[in-house]
């Protein structure tokens, strides 16, 4: 089951925040799939966000999946 700790609204700022910013970004595909990538969270949108990978792809996701913590960033250590 599915724990909220914010609202959808206070997630949309927090990612607001960290637009243009470098992070460690781990991403649960489903079935044991888990990604990890260095990326920039390009652009906000009002149902989703982008992130730009360090390779140049660019990947879409809905603010529902850090709410679900299907997606988490860390910050680059230095």
């Amino acid at each position: 089951m599915r724990t909220v700790n914010q609202d959808i609204k206070g997630t949309i700022d927090k990612v607001k925040e960290i637009k243009g910013q470098s992070f460690i970004i781990r991403v649960n595909r489903g079935r044991n799939r888990i990604e990890t990538f260095e990326g920039v969270v390009e652009s906000t949108y009002p149902a989703i966000f982008t992130v730009r990978a360090a390779g140049g792809e660019l990947n879409s996701f809905s603010y529902n999946d850090i709410l679900s913590k299907n997606i988490l960033f860390y910050r680059k250590r230095k």
